[in-house]
């Protein structure tokens, strides 16, 4: 006959009754069995359940079982069951085969690498995703390849506990990285952050600092930030530790005079426009500017550094040479003619619209995996998915690897050796790590902008380095 199976929900055992040989103890029927409301024949049959069929104890009363049936108290008398053994449980242990195991940001081998493990460490695995363990490494979820860990399952005996598998405590790193001296670091912790006596979360606490305490920081070690603290040097994590751009004042000894802040200032400069440092053409550009940009003008020069508009790029104050300068609307520069791919809105259109989003942001500081400017700032492929995403082009957020690679980003390679024009999406390689590190959107045949260290900025094609690193384009 053939076996029919009955799920019933497992209860805990109740401490007045007589207990079952464990909570999950599973019973199979060694006949036709009634099974009723109550522990006594003389009670209603619910139903009649077949032999051979397999049911789950809640507890045992006298000579009864107690179970569920469709979510219900029932009946069955122990007369007419046995005992199903358990299994014995197993316990599964995650090791490192080989020493200088990579601990990686994303289940991908070109995602930055967070740390190295030694041979012979316990895991703490959460889960398997394809070929990766996901761990826990600095309070932060992390990935490890599976062929770098030996899995062994192994059997629980009667009586004894599973062995405990401790997480993951990464050596202590010494190796103190400068940081942004130009930014200003502050606590992000509504409850507060621990600031430990070591750059490890086994260290012991010094002091724990509220939420928006602004931070001295000296160093960065690994995921942590060495900070100076009633003089001595702390650490605290850097995942609740904000950057913003520290406001920079202008230039000292430099008279400006206000300017009409109803008037719209734009650029007028077909080649694009410097952004200076101070007044003068002999001070260091900061940035470039393409034709038709609009810039925020706070004053204009006087006295002997006549001709400059003093403007602000983010929290900092720049200069820019005033002959360059509109009011008003400019003429557009002339592009070559794109022809449009046959999509729904012309891919010229897309990337008129993702340049003038770009162009908003420029000097928005450059914020390491920030695809927003709701975070302060973008990286490089950050600021791609942004402006595209936002100019109407749907793309999924990836690394600048994946936008080159992966075809069904941004459309098909075109070869570095192809004149650019506007909107092409440019790819450089070799630039901080081997393969596609870095992108940007082309403003014409030369310039491009792009989120680069400090600040979202616009550079140019024929600089010595960026010819040596370029990779090729993409066109939408």
């Amino acid at each position: 006959m053939k076996k029919t199976f009955l799920t019933l929900t497992t209860l805990a055992l109740i401490s007045s009754a007589t207990g079952v040989e464990a909570a999950s103890t599973t019973l199979i029927l060694t006949d036709n069995v009634n099974i009723r409301t109550a522990a006594t024949t003389s009670a209603p049959v619910i139903t009649t359940l077949k032999k051979g069929t397999t049911v789950t104890a809640v507890k045992k009363t006298g000579s009864w079982y107690e179970i569920r049936h469709q979510s219900k108290k029932a009946f069955i008398t122990a007369a007419y069951v046995k005992t199903v053994p358990a299994k014995a449980p197993t316990t599964t242990t995650y090791i490192t085969n080989t020493s200088s195991v990579n601990v990686r940001e994303k289940a991908t081998t070109t995602s930055k690498s967070l740390g190295k493990l030694a041979k012979n460490v316990s895991l703490s695995v959460k889960k398997k995703t394809g070929e990766w363990y996901e761990i826990n490494y600095n309070n932060k979820p992390a990935f490890v390849h599976t062929t770098l860990v030996t899995a062994k399952t192994s059997t629980v005996t009667t009586g004894s506990k599973p062995p405990v598998t401790k997480p993951v405590t990464p050596p202590v790193s010494t190796a103190v990285k400068a940081v942004d001296s130009s930014k200003q670091y502050e606590v992000n912790a509504k409850e507060g952050l621990n600031a430990r006596l070591s750059a490890s979360t086994t260290a012991k606490i010094y002091k724990t600092l509220p939420h928006k305490t602004v931070l001295k920081v000296t160093g960065a070690v690994d995921s942590w930030y060495q900070v100076q603290l009633d003089g001595k040097n702390v650490y605290v994590a850097s995942n609740y530790v904000s950057a913003t751009a520290k406001e920079t004042p202008p230039v000292p000894g430099i008279s400006v005079t206000p300017v009409d802040q109803s008037k719209s200032y734009k650029v007028n400069a077909p080649t694009g426009l410097n952004v200076r440092t101070a007044p003068a053409t002999t001070a260091t550009i900061f940035t470039q500017l393409a034709h038709g940009s609009s810039v925020q003008v706070s004053g204009e020069t006087t006295g002997t550094s006549a001709g400059w508009y003093q403007i602000k790029i983010g929290t900092a104050y720049y200069y820019v040479a005033k002959s360059y300068i509109t009011t008003g609307s400019v003429t557009a520069p002339v592009t070559p003619p794109v022809t449009p791919p046959t999509t729904t809105i012309p891919a010229s259109g897309i990337m008129e619209k993702a340049i003038a989003i770009g162009q908003q942001y420029l000097g928005t500081p450059y914020v390491w995996g920030s695809s927003s400017p709701v975070n302060g700032g973008f990286d490089c492929s950050g600021f791609i998915n942004y402006a595209l995403n936002t100019a109407g082009y749907k793309v999924a957020r990836t690394n600048v690897n994946g936008y080159w690679n992966n075809d069904g980003y941004l459309g098909q390679k075109l070869s570095k050796l192809r004149q650019p024009v506007r909107g092409d999406i440019i790819f450089f390689e070799n630039t901080y790590a081997a393969g596609p590190t870095h992108i940007g959107i082309m403003l014409n045949n030369d310039q491009f902008i792009h989120a680069n260290t400090p600040s979202l900025g616009i550079s140019r094609l024929s600089e010595r380095y960026w010819t040596q690193k370029l990779l090729g384009f993409k066109a939408l």
